[in-house]
């Protein structure tokens, strides 16, 4: 007996495709907000924008020598200025009507949020690049004290000490709090495990285990007070890979040479390397330069394409053994008062629909455009901690 089946009409039978057509995974932007410091009163336009602070006179602690004398005056000192320069920003994109007549999902919508959520996202790490570069810095140590970014060890996680540290240094300053007494402080999710992974007395557990708001108030995605503080957990915090080296991973041999004055090399995909390293981490072998980190690794079918940071020094032959020597990844912990990072806009950055010029109206640009800058105002009213993390990846 015959059927028609599928097999007989096989050409009929033919995947199908959802067309809703899903967004990246996405962090939401806040690093912005903490510019809260912006002109007031600017004289004209210009190519910066300088803000001014004046200085208050030293107290006087003595009484006047006498009654019918006049005390000598005395000059103010000259004011304290900070400058922001300002500058242009943007992205875009151009859209074909062929792209538009063929895409089973409609993409200018979708073209349109991308384009929305570069700007925000952009703006937000030229917000995170200025704030993160302030001169008061509390280094996080599990044992010997640390003295700069390149000594944290990978033990070194965040402490309740350190943010009692920097809440008491911000007080002693006179910068302002945030919100009531709270000073805004800025963390990244892997740094909030240590913090509140930490027990014994004076730890975030302990503190919280016989509050009566506790539950309610602390275990939200905004995870709370404490110390002074108000935590924003985000991974828009910045983590760099620039902390103490660590063990050097197994040595492994190279599977595809790299050519001399080349920036890549292979290996195996299923070497120590290409599970465990990461862009950062130091590497060294014959014919790679002595200073060589790995800028970025991706991996197709068995091969595991190394890219270094500084070309080769001679070729790097197959049989060549590496070594990838991992760095601490060191975490960025961000406690700010009042007017700790100011900025100025020349124009507001916005998504931009342009006209559509060529001769056949076929190609449709759509991008955003802003003319801005950050500058830190108030030294005085932040300090960054700098940390490890026992889980960072």
């Amino acid at each position: 007996m015959a059927y028609t089946d599928s097999s007989a009409l096989a050409g009929l039978i033919k995947q199908a495709y959802d067309r809703y057509v899903e967004f990246a995974l996405r962090s939401q932007p806040l690093i912005r907000s903490v510019a809260d410091k912006r002109p007031a009163q600017q004289a004209m336009p210009g190519s910066s924008v300088v803000f001014s602070i004046y200085n208050d006179l030293a107290a006087v602690t003595s009484a006047l020598s006498s009654e019918t004398t006049d005390p000598d005056a005395v000059a103010l000192s000259d004011v304290t200025t900070v400058s922001v320069t300002l500058a242009e920003y943007g992205n875009a994109s151009l859209v074909t009507r062929k792209l538009q007549l063929f895409s089973l999902s409609d993409v200018d919508p979708a073209v349109a949020d991308i384009i929305a959520y570069n700007m925000a996202d952009s703006l937000d790490k030229l917000a995170m690049e200025t704030l993160r570069g302030g001169t008061n810095v509390i280094y996080s140590a599990s044992s010997t004290a640390r003295t700069s970014t390149a000594t944290i060890t990978a033990t070194d996680v965040i402490t309740a000490a350190n943010i009692r540290k920097a809440v008491a240094k911000l007080r002693a300053n006179k910068a302002v709090p945030r919100e009531g007494s709270l000073y805004w402080t800025g963390i990244h999710p892997e740094i909030s495990h240590d913090l509140r992974a930490e027990t014994g007395a004076g730890g975030w557990m302990d503190m919280h285990k016989y509050a009566e708001t506790g539950q309610g108030q602390f275990w939200a995605g905004n995870i709370g007070t404490y110390e002074g503080a108000m935590f924003i957990e985000t991974p828009r915090l910045y983590r760099g890979v620039d902390g103490a080296d660590q063990t050097a991973l197994a040595t492994t041999t190279v599977t595809v040479a790299g050519t001399s004055a080349g920036l890549t090399i292979g290996v195996a995909s299923s070497s120590v390397i290409a599970t465990s390293a990461e862009a950062g981490d130091k590497i060294s072998g014959t014919g790679i330069a002595s200073t060589a980190k790995i800028s970025s690794l991706s991996t197709t079918g068995s091969t595991t394409t190394i890219t270094v940071d500084v070309a080769n020094t001679a070729a790097v032959t197959a049989t060549t053994v590496v070594t990838v020597t991992p760095v601490t990844a060191v975490y960025r912990t961000i406690v700010a008062g009042k007017q700790a990072l100011a900025e100025a806009v020349a124009q507001e950055p916005n998504v931009i629909i342009g006209p559509v010029t060529d001769r056949l109206l076929r190609f449709r640009p759509i991008g955003w455009y802003g003319v801005l800058g950050f500058a830190r105002y108030r030294e005085a009213a932040m300090f960054r901690i700098e940390s490890s993390s026992s889980i960072q990846s």
